[in-house]
């Protein structure tokens, strides 16, 4: 997994429902999908992360006669710079064609539940076709003991964890013990080219790669930094990402 991977956020408080978009959207290769039941829990999400795609069912809350929350939700995402113009795709319940209204919120499409398995697959591949802002993380965030803690993302020379901790190491020789997270959350996390993963357990900086010997599967890092390993199964994915930040 690279930081190409188009993230798709569903917002959905019904668990059927939400397992059965889940596993629709899983049989697209190269998609990583966020989840949320209400409308605070997608708020944090959209501004944690990029999102390519939202999936929003318009009632959040059965419970409450009328509840639109997840237009409200939508209102309050398109007042964000970044998205503005990124794909939603609304679920809903019930039946008003009158939701065709929901244009001014740059709506992709609606569709009524239950809806068509394979018609609701081609239009969430239709959406992710679309080039969305990107908008790389100046800062990567770590929380440890109840505190947030920020470091600078060109200072970060590689990550690398394992089964309990991820070890940030950093430019000035510093190496910083945070709390586990997978690989692929630290990619999305950081949603930037320059990240590249070189291996199973790291993920490198591209800016501070010297050398790379492909033969022997190892990449010499700058200043001193000293060298990681190639990992065979993501030699090939690496040296395409490193093509892309040379151009």
């Amino acid at each position: 997994m690279q930081s190409s991977d188009k993230q798709i956020l569903i917002v959905e408080d019904n668990k059927r429902c939400m397992e059965k978009a889940c596993a629709l959207i899983s049989q697209i290769d190269g998609v990583f999908i966020h989840k949320a039941e209400n409308s605070e829990q997608a708020y944090r999400c959209a501004l944690e992360y990029h999102i390519d795609l939202f999936i929003v069912d318009i009632i959040l809350n059965a419970n409450i006669p009328g509840d639109v929350a997840g237009t409200k939700f939508v209102e309050s995402i398109r007042k964000i710079d970044k998205y503005k113009f990124t794909p939603i795709i609304f679920t809903t319940s019930l039946e008003d064609a009158d939701f065709y209204a929901y244009a001014h919120l740059h709506c992709y499409r609606y569709f009524e539940k239950p809806y068509d398995n394979q018609e609701f697959i081609s239009v969430v591949k239709e959406t992710l076709l679309f080039k969305t802002a990107k908008e790389e993380s100046r800062y990567y965030t770590y929380k440890k003991e109840g505190i947030y803690y920020t470091i600078k993302v060109e200072d970060i020379v590689y990550f690398q964890n394992n089964s309990c901790y991820v070890f940030i190491h950093c430019a000035n020789g510093t190496v910083i013990e945070a709390p586990y997270k997978s690989t692929r959350v630290i990619l999305l996390e950081l949603n930037s080219e320059r990240f590249i993963k070189c291996n199973k357990n790291t993920i490198v900086n591209m800016d501070y790669v010297e050398n790379i010997d492909a033969v022997n599967r190892y990449i010499e890092l700058s200043n001193g930094y000293g060298t990681l390993e190639l990992g065979l199964r993501l030699k090939r994915s690496f040296l395409e990402g490193m093509s892309k930040c040379l151009k």
